[in-house]
């Protein structure tokens, strides 16, 4: 039974009747988190939990003390529960013989679970192809635990707005969009966190505007990213440089920085080149993948740089990026490469 983490979490709330073998597989940590606290409550309904029989194998897992947990009958409630999160027992190469026989035997001790126990079997790197997954899963609820991307963001701000009694304004949900829009996977425990933030700070207010959004998400990187990101399209080159300059006092690694900035310049360069070639918004849009709100936002301000000055730019950041790993110059060739580039006359 393949389920999506909101999907499950529904029927483990509705008490729905469920295999006693539950694999979570991704590496998304929120969704992780939430099920690995649902799945408790929906075996031990009722149950103090003083008395509930939870045991946790997550490090040096031995599989004779496995099997015997997993076979010995809970005297207290009737119930146990079983949290085997030890990626070792099925990472790694599957090409020894040891390993083979640990698979093995890991595969005969989940294949018969009593019906007094459930497992949750949380993994991070259980490959699909491996006899282990292809014989639980038939048998098992897999959900798959998945980073959300940003263009898919949309419906689950509004489901977490919802659940705190609240609703996002269209231009609130804009402007978090535009601060994830350079990252490929959204911090999903993070972002969770500050929609938390922002429903005490509305208070009785169930309308949530921009200014909300503006106000409360500070935990963000990407809201100091967004930041920058904004001056560089605007050309306005003293908050660029002041930016900059906030980021290397903070100490911030200019990695992450130096991706962000050609994250963003790429996007310029990408709606600039379909432009050029008669592509409107709506074309661009429908043809490129990219997220509305971005598209909006920089079909104008494209108009501010040409081609050449953009391609120049991303290639001297390529360059700049193999030149940090070597140890080059860091924070000011970032600057030098942004100044050129925003105090360039051939886009007129």
């Amino acid at each position: 039974m393949l389920l999506k983490p909101n999907d499950l979490l529904k029927k483990l709330h509705n008490a729905e009747p469920l295999p006693n073998l539950f694999m979570l597989m991704g590496n998304e940590a929120y969704y992780r988190s939430q099920l690995l606290a649902a799945i408790p409550e929906y075996v031990f309904a009722g149950v103090d939990v003083a008395d509930r029989e939870i045991k946790v194998f997550d490090k040096d897992t031995n599989l004779n003390e496995l099997e015997g947990v997993i076979n010995s009958y809970p005297f207290f409630c009737g119930k146990s529960l079983v949290i085997l999160r030890d990626d070792k027992l099925w990472g790694g190469k599957q090409d020894s013989n040891a390993k083979k026989q640990q698979m093995e035997k890991l595969l005969t001790i989940l294949s018969d679970i009593p019906e007094y126990c459930t497992v949750i079997l949380s993994a991070t790197e259980l490959k699909k192809t491996t006899r282990l997954y292809k014989n639980l899963a038939t048998k098992a609820v897999v959900c798959e635990c998945e980073s959300v991307k940003p263009k898919d963001l949309v419906p689950w701000l509004k489901e977490q707005a919802q659940e705190l009694g609240g609703a996002f304004e269209g231009e609130a949900i804009a402007v978090i969009m535009e601060y994830l829009a350079a990252v490929d996977s959204v911090p999903l425990q993070l972002l969770r966190q500050e929609i938390e933030k922002l429903a005490i700070y509305a208070g009785e207010r169930k309308r949530w505007t921009r200014q909300d959004v503006e106000e409360t998400f500070a935990a963000l990187p990407e809201v100091g990213n967004f930041a920058l990101n904004n001056a560089i399209t605007a050309r306005n080159m003293l908050q660029v440089l002041e930016l900059l300059a906030d980021k290397r006092k903070r100490g911030e690694n200019i990695m992450p920085v130096c991706g962000m900035v050609m994250n963003n310049i790429r996007t310029l360069l990408k709606i600039k080149e379909m432009a050029s070639e008669g592509y409107g918004e709506s074309r661009i849009i429908a043809e490129s993948g990219m997220i509305p709100f971005v598209v909006k936002k920089n079909f104008q301000a494209c108009r501010k740089f040409s081609l050449m000055s953009l391609r120049v730019a991303l290639n001297e950041l390529a360059q700049m990026n193999i030149a940090i790993r070597q140890g080059g110059r860091q924070y000011e060739r970032l600057e030098e490469i942004l100044v050129k580039l925003l105090t360039a006359k051939d886009f007129l």
